[in-house]
């Protein structure tokens, strides 16, 4: 739930001591280092959705992005109640609907960067929008590291031209299989992936160079398996920067 804000913690002089992690991907040619962040927005309510999960498993595949699956609840009411879905997600999405050049609230919406969305069925088109943004963003990327100290997660963001934006922190469930047993996908078997199960603000980064530490562990009860933490210019404006981690099992 994006309300409730786990405690954290920052030094910016710390974070030349996380170089080993930081620095761990060399860039290729006329691309971005850090990967490229999509947010689909899914229900499990939605007859257009599936080919849009399937494209996320896709992308999850891929060194150079990160694919977060945000379920929705708006479409509870037309037959069946998603398992996966929160109010926060659908916040999150009405959130970019007053930024974004379309202005609308849809599913399978698929934002690419921050900055750019498509339909999420549109596999073509996303891809392009990842290429262009790979190519074009990267003046604006700064690099985050991620790595496990004991009970907590410490973040390592790296320097880049002053701005006000926004840390984001996620748990996400690797995959989760779902039997839909009503509504537009009734007797479908569908398979969601890199789950958010819960996502809150964590910080601000200005320019500096700033390490955070936070907690692993994300609301009571959610079962999650991995982490991923974004970089927003403002609060909901272009991503800068992001980096996602496995979870050692439990």
């Amino acid at each position: 739930m994006t309300g409730m804000i786990p405690s954290w913690t920052w030094s910016a002089g710390r974070v030349a001591a996380l170089g080993a992690f930081l620095f761990a991907a060399p860039a290729l040619a006329g691309e971005t280092r850090e990967p490229i962040v999509v947010e689909l927005f899914t229900s499990q309510g939605c007859s257009s959705c599936p080919q849009a999960d399937k494209f996320v498993g896709e992308l999850q595949s891929r060194h150079d992005v990160i694919a977060l699956s945000f379920s929705i609840d708006y479409w509870d009411y037309i037959g069946w109640r998603d398992t996966l879905a929160s109010h926060e997600n659908t916040l999150r999405q009405e959130a970019y609907s007053k930024v974004l050049a379309s202005h609308q609230v849809y599913t399978p919406e698929m934002v690419i960067d921050g900055d750019e969305d498509v339909p999420g069925n549109q596999r073509d088109n996303a891809l392009q929008i990842i290429e262009k943004c790979k190519r074009e963003d990267i003046a604006e990327r700064i690099p985050v590291g991620l790595r496990v100290v004991g009970d907590d997660i410490e973040v390592a963001l790296g320097a880049g031209p002053h701005r006000d934006a926004t840390v984001w922190l996620a748990h996400t469930l690797d995959s989760r299989t779902v039997n839909i047993g009503s509504g537009e996908n009734r007797g479908r078997i569908i398979t969601y992936h890199n789950v958010v199960r819960s996502f809150a603000a964590v910080g601000k980064w200005s320019g500096s160079a700033l390490s955070l530490r936070l907690p692993i562990k994300g609301q009571p009860g959610e079962n999650s398996d991995g982490i991923v933490v974004w970089v927003q210019s403002g609060a909901m404006g272009q991503i800068l920067g992001a980096a996602q981690l496995k979870l050692p099992p439990k």
